[in-house]
């Protein structure tokens, strides 16, 4: 079973992928936190196949928490997803290592997409 996380401050959001998710059927335990620091916690604990990373967030932003959780899993799958459109920010998102880079609002193949891309979903 696939472990998906979602890291955003706004619990609409996060309600909003996870139904994105939950409607294509599969068997998946999804995981959330509201910002960067509770990301890397819940990182280490859960070892998630993959993740969507909200930017801009309170205590720790996105791209923080990203090159924090590089560190420690240089394999770890992130997706960035931001309402932010600045090339200079999905440049230096990429050279962090994130995997895929998301505008909102984003639809829901947006983020099915994501995930068969980057993991065997």
């Amino acid at each position: 079973m696939k472990k998906i996380m979602i890291v955003e401050d706004s619990s609409l959001m996060i309600a909003v992928i996870s139904n994105f998710i939950k409607k294509e059927g599969k068997e998946v335990t999804l995981i959330s936190a509201h910002n960067g620091k509770e990301a890397i916690d819940m990182y280490e604990q859960e070892k998630p196949d993959i993740v969507f990373m909200d930017i801009k967030m309170p205590i720790m932003d996105g791209m923080q928490s990203l090159e924090e959780i590089k560190k420690k899993d240089p394999a770890a799958k992130v997706v960035m997803c931001t309402s932010l459109k600045e090339q200079a920010q999905e440049d230096k998102a990429k050279a962090l290592g994130a995997c895929g880079y998301i505008m909102k609002p984003f639809s829901r193949q947006d983020i099915i997409s994501a995930i068969e891309k980057n993991t065997d979903w």
